[in-house]
């Protein structure tokens, strides 16, 4: 099942500062692809470093605004 076609995944490069900035152990920043899913409003759902995890997580998440609570 995917997820729904109004459900957007969108592929974005960041830019992550330096960790431990102004210390003896900063690193340099460095960058990475991100994965970000909206909905249909544009809402964020998720975000992931793999496309297939943001995929998945995405689809829990639809999955999840679907379920029935059982009567008590």
């Amino acid at each position: 099942m995917p997820i729904p076609a109004d459900w957007t995944i969108t592929k974005t490069l960041e830019e992550v500062p330096a960790t431990n900035a102004g210390t003896a152990y900063s690193s340099a920043p460095f960058v990475r692809w991100t994965y970000i899913c909206t909905d249909e409003n544009g809402q964020f759902v998720c975000a992931s470093g793999s496309e297939p995890d943001c995929e998945a997580q995405a689809l829990s998440m639809f999955q999840s605004q679907t379920q029935v609570t059982a009567p008590p």
